[in-house]
């Protein structure tokens, strides 16, 4: 049995792992963090999820949560991840990271603490994103440079970072088959004028409409074909349920960075 603390526990993807960990008897939420001053601090994750009690109030200790954890589930917000990945590390417990934004300074505290401890850090943990990411590599390996690649993702209007960090993970995989880096080849149509990508470069387009949960299609083309890569998520339970894989995963590591294509053994 694996015991989870979740932190982000009442945003909308800590609420959805909630719900979906109750249906899995490989996994318990020992406890759930939010912010100081939230307004959910002191009610019980269960009956915020609408599961019912299931005796776990939300607080914002997070040390003290993780006496009893194996794992921290972190979905929480960017400027929060080096406390939390600093404080798991103390408590040496394995960390699974889903937050996505994280500036470079932030980046680097999570990097400090791989040599300690177990780390699962992955912008998107639905397993079905994660098999794309392994195919747009294969594809962009194969087609090489000589078609005109872009990345379109549509996410909720409540979502603040964009590219979201799962299509710079798609564009990072295809620059990785060119042998190319990521920011020598990307280019951000921020203002949604540019419609053909530049010969040699990935094409970004970023939406924010409704309650999309996220949809990304990563498409070549060379004039006469056109190739679409496309995953939709129909549900947070898909991201949920990848997370919760991925907390069982990570608990039976050694100390290092790992992300979902390691746990699938999609690696290349």
């Amino acid at each position: 049995m694996t015991k989870a603390v979740l932190i982000g526990a009442a945003g909308r993807m800590g609420l959805a792992i909630a719900r979906c960990a109750q249906n899995d008897d490989e996994i318990e939420i020992v406890g759930a963090i939010e912010a100081a001053g939230h307004p959910d601090l002191g009610k019980d994750i269960g009956e915020v999820a609408e599961i019912g009690k299931i005796g776990v109030p939300i607080t914002s200790d997070l040390a003290e949560a993780l006496d009893d954890a194996d794992v921290a589930i972190d979905f929480s917000f960017h400027t929060a991840v080096p406390q939390n990945v600093t404080i798991t590390a103390s408590k040496r417990r394995a960390f699974a990271l889903g937050t996505t934004g994280l500036s470079e300074e932030e980046t680097l505290t999570v990097m400090e603490v791989v040599d300690k401890i177990p780390v699962l850090w992955a912008p998107n943990m639905s397993l079905g994103i994660n098999l794309l990411f392994a195919m747009v590599e294969k594809a962009s390996k194969i087609l090489k440079d000589d078609f005109l690649v872009e990345v379109d993702e549509t996410h909720h209007i409540h979502k603040k970072d964009a590219p979201s960090g799962t299509a710079l993970r798609l564009a990072e995989r295809v620059a990785d088959g060119w042998r190319k880096e990521l920011k020598d080849v990307m280019v951000f149509d921020e203002e949604g004028s540019v419609d053909t990508p530049p010969e040699g470069k990935i094409l970004m387009h970023s939406h924010r409409e409704g309650e999309v949960i996220g949809d990304h299609t990563v498409a070549f083309s060379n004039g006469v074909e056109r190739i679409e890569f496309t995953h939709n998520a129909l549900s947070r339970d898909t991201l949920a349920l990848g997370s919760i894989k991925g907390a069982k995963w990570i608990v039976t590591q050694k100390p290092a960075l790992y992300d979902m294509q390691d746990m699938l053994g999609l690696r290349s």
